[in-house]
């Protein structure tokens, strides 16, 4: 069962372009300690204005042994402090969120250019049922070129929601897979069942591309 970490943080006025350098300086010295970590801007959503850095680790106990690496190493003390007195950009939120599906299993080669991220709480009493629409979902999306991951945030901005990511190769697959959502029967009927009565509210959603490679 994987854990990813997601750290965001918000530009401030007039350094949009000093906080690109230092998200990418940060990317560059967490690869360098051997962290799994990749750098996304959103292009849509609550989070535009913001980057984001997600570290994907094999489990909870890899991410502990990678933060004591991290607090251990002098040359990313040293960075992190000089970016925050930079003033770039301000941290507005650390999250860590788990798999929901525990015997799911990370595909290295796979392209991974773009993200739509969506996350919801789901209603009282029906998490059960709301877990269970997810899981369906993911069927559709792996149908229509799409690859779903389900997360549960344990720690961060919305606790015990559930994260839903979906990777994409590159824009052109994400434009050929929303639009055939709109024509697709079989997802419009799923679609039209699971809101006929909804068993959780939406959090926020964005699409995110991958500034890493």
């Amino acid at each position: 069962m994987g854990t990813i970490e997601l750290s965001r943080f918000e530009t401030q006025p007039g350094h949009a372009a000093k906080h690109s350098e230092l998200h990418m300086e940060a990317l560059e010295r967490l690869r360098g300690m051997g962290l799994r970590a990749v750098a996304l801007q959103p292009l849509a959503g609550g989070d535009v204005g913001s980057l984001t850095m997600m570290v994907s680790y094999d489990n909870t106990a890899d991410y502990v042994a990678s933060t004591k690496k991290a607090q251990g190493d002098s040359g990313w003390q040293e960075f992190y402090a000089r970016a925050m007195a930079s003033g770039a950009a301000q941290q507005v939120e650390t999250s860590l969120c788990t798999d929901l599906d525990p015997t799911f299993q990370r595909d290295p080669n796979r392209p991974l250019g773009v993200v739509m991220v969506t996350q919801w709480r789901a209603r009282p009493g029906r998490m059960e049922d709301f877990v269970s629409k997810v899981i369906g979902s993911g069927v559709h999306v792996a149908r229509l070129g799409g690859l779903s991951r389900p997360l549960q945030s344990v720690i961060g901005m919305h606790p015990m929601s559930t994260l839903v990511a979906t990777v994409f190769a590159d824009l052109d697959a994400y434009a050929a897979y929303t639009d055939s959502l709109a024509t697709d029967s079989e997802w419009q009927a799923f679609w039209a069942g699971a809101m006929k009565d909804p068993s959780a509210e939406l959090l926020r959603s964005g699409l995110y591309v991958n500034m890493s490679d």
